[in-house]
């Protein structure tokens, strides 16, 4: 037989088995009951034998089993809502197999065709909130529970099944316990078995359901039902271990420093506990130890972080919350050699806010292992960072000192410049200017909101940092949209002069204000969760955390396809522009010293206008990323301060030279010109 996976309309999953050819004429043998009357002594038998051996554990838990007579047109399994207490309710009906629960949805299920009768199975998988139906011995579905809670049932009246005698469920078990004959039948939702066996079939029939490929189940649903189940656990021994595969689990009873000295590594976890931790507890105390492989469905975090091996690990003690040890917890991570590019960081799960966190967590690195060394109980991951280098605690403290600083410096020159230029006469009659203004405008408020959200960052307020996120990408756009519009007012003025009227203050207002708006709004209606804390790897041997955070873009596709691809088209527009001003700049002969000076700072502003020092993060790479880090902080946070310095620069001797400038849609860009036609520039530049 070979396995399928389908899935249905609603949302479940529906496994089947079909028999390869050859099998048909032993299928209906198999599919009838032990006094069929067309069955052989033989199948019967063995029919009897799958069912013992196959359901038998399977009828521990939250379960209902039996047979069920089926008769031709009702080959339906029927799954309901219902009101009233926290139960599932089968019964059999002439039409279809009715399966009601509070938790269930809405939906059916066409079985096989073929009338007699069958072995059946309604399952509650309380650790994953799911259905298992299971219908002969080829057919099962897992059906997950629809929103509702233990306090929010569903309010609507259950439809009403009539209990014919003629369709009586046999042989039917409930929670493992024999059952009389009936057609209506009904078990809890909420069971808790002490037995360590049944414990075990428990949690080796969830590891099942883990493994499965694409399976996604609840997280919060699991841990919470796994601390419940170890904690009520009944075994004699000092240890106890529970699970298979995806899914593993051990409970110590701490009587002695002993217990914790020698863990062995059954689980394949290293764990090395402090001999505080027997200190803070009483005598006899349970410590559970659980071994999770995630596919990112049981964590899931807002910036879809990658766990290293997908490998969770769970410490946590029983009824107590540990936490601020003195001495740390180590947890050993072995994993294959990483990539030249990416970093390892420690991480536990935060259940308030849903996220992996670095708070009380320090990270030991080597090249096939990592040592995680936390000062709390909780569960544990190994992150990978991608995307960045670890900085020295040293270069990012003097690196934030620059950065702080040039950003305010900016933000002043900024303010002061654009109060310069609107007091100027021509300001609402010159585009240009209006321009200038613009950009200044979007540069100030970057150099704000990187303030803002390098502060809101530390705190790590989730909902605040969003906000914060969201607008600095909106600042970051909209100042690349008004350098985009510097450049193309540069083409407009030096290479081909066309009318100034095509360059309205709306129009430009639309582009450098208006399609930032619609990004960033675009964004936050449809994956909100990519705005949060950005967390950038920090190498603090002296202190637990490892990382520095800023409120920032998360998730990486949309960093790459809205931030990076977008401002590299603008550099890659505005280097062209310069090359286009450089080369005009060029043929011109400087006679004097000022006049070399003149054509330099005009050049340096220009590019500063334009944002070229902001390519310099197309190269923070390698042994060149920390001095480009120095670099690109110190150039762009002062970006503002070196446009005021180069419009004060050239602003004073156009204003001396006035009488010797030309009429600038005079100006024939095809031929050189002379050194009166740059003073031209650069007050056309100016505005």
């Amino acid at each position: 037989m070979r396995r399928e996976e389908k899935i249905l309309p609603g949302g479940e999953r529906r496994g089947s088995c079909q028999e390869a050819k050859g099998e048909e004429p032993t299928r209906r043998k198999e599919l009838q009951s032990p006094d069929h009357p067309g069955g052989s002594v033989t199948m019967s038998r063995l029919f009897l034998l799958l069912l013992l051996h196959g359901l038998a554990r399977g009828t521990q838990g939250l379960s209902l089993c039996g047979w069920r007579t089926q008769t031709g047109g009702a080959n339906i399994l029927r799954y309901r809502g219902s009101s009233g207490e926290d139960t599932v309710t089968v019964v059999d009906t002439a039409e279809a197999l009715v399966v009601l629960s509070p938790l269930l949805p809405s939906g059916n299920i066409t079985l096989q065709e073929l009338a007699g009768r069958y072995v059946f199975c309604v399952h509650w998988v309380l650790a994953l909130r799911i259905f298992n139906f299971t219908y002969g011995v080829t057919k099962s579905w897992i059906v997950p529970a629809g929103t509702q809670t233990r306090g929010h049932l569903s309010q609507e009246a259950p439809p009403s099944y009539t209990c014919n005698t003629n369709y009586m469920l046999i042989n039917v078990t409930i929670n493992g316990q024999a059952e009389r004959t009936s057609c209506n039948y009904s078990f809890p939702l909420q069971y808790t078995d002490t037995d360590s066996e049944n414990v075990e079939h428990e949690i080796s029939q969830v590891a099942d359901y883990l493994d499965k490929e694409h399976f996604s189940g609840n997280g919060r649903v699991l841990r919470s039902w796994l601390d419940t189940v170890l904690s009520k656990v009944e075994f004699s021994e000092d240890r106890q271990y529970f699970g298979k595969g995806s899914l593993r689990a051990a409970v110590y009873k701490l009587h002695s420093a002993e217990v914790l000295s020698s863990l062995p590594d059954r689980l394949g976890i290293s764990l090395s506990f402090p001999n505080q931790l027997l200190e803070t507890v009483d005598r006899g105390a349970r410590l559970h130890v659980v071994r999770l492989a995630d596919s990112g469905t049981l964590f899931p975090d807002a910036a879809n972080s990658t766990v290293v091996g997908s490998q969770v690990v769970g410490v946590t003690l029983e009824g107590r919350l540990v936490a601020n040890l003195s001495e740390d917890i180590v947890i050993t991570f072995h994993h294959q050699p990483l990539q030249v590019n990416s970093s390892p960081v420690c991480v536990f799960w935060d259940e308030l806010s849903e996220s992996w966190r670095t708070d009380g967590c320090r990270t030991e690195r080597s090249e096939e292992r990592t040592d995680c060394r936390c000062n709390h109980l909780t569960y544990f991951a190994l992150l990978m960072r991608m995307s960045s280098e670890v900085i020295p605690e040293v270069h990012l403290v003097t690196l934030s000192v620059l950065t702080f600083a040039g950003c305010s410096i900016s933000a002043v020159s900024c303010f002061f410049t654009i109060i310069w230029i609107c007091c100027s006469s021509k300001m609402q009659s010159n585009p240009t200017l209006q321009i200038h203004v613009n950009l200044l405008g979007a540069v100030l408020l970057l150099d704000v909101t990187f303030i803002v959200s390098a502060v809101v960052g530390a705190l790590e307020e989730r909902s605040l940092c969003t906000s914060s996120a969201a607008a600095l990408h909106f600042a970051l756009l909209c100042t690349f949209s008004w350098m985009a519009i510097e450049g193309l007012n540069l083409y407009r003025l030096v290479v081909k002069v066309f009318p100034a009227s095509s360059f309205t203050t709306v129009k430009l207002a639309l582009v450098g204000w208006g399609l930032p708006i619609i990004i960033v709004a675009a964004v936050v209606l449809m994956y909100q969760e990519s705005y949060g804390v950005y967390r950038v790897s920090v190498e603090r041997p002296s202190v637990h955390n490892s990382t520095a955070s800023i409120c920032w873009l998360t998730d990486p596709i949309v960093h790459l396809v809205l931030t990076v691809t977008f401002c590299a088209a603008i550099l890659l527009f505005n280097l062209c522009m310069m090359v286009a001003m450089t080369r005009r700049v060029l043929r011109l002969s400087a006679h004097t010293r000022a006049e070399k000076v003149r054509h330099c700072v005009t050049l340096l502003g220009l590019s500063c206008m334009l944002g070229l020092p902001w390519c310099l993060a197309f190269f923070s790479f390698g042994a060149l990323f920390l001095p480009v880090q120095y670099l690109f902080s110190i150039l762009n946070s002062l970006q503002g301060l070196f446009i005021f310095l180069w419009y004060c620069t050239l602003a004073q001797p156009s204003a001396r030279s006035q009488s010797h400038s030309s009429d600038c849609s005079s100006a024939t860009p095809a031929s050189p010109r002379t050194e009166q036609s740059l003073s031209s520039d650069h007050k056309k530049l100016l505005g």
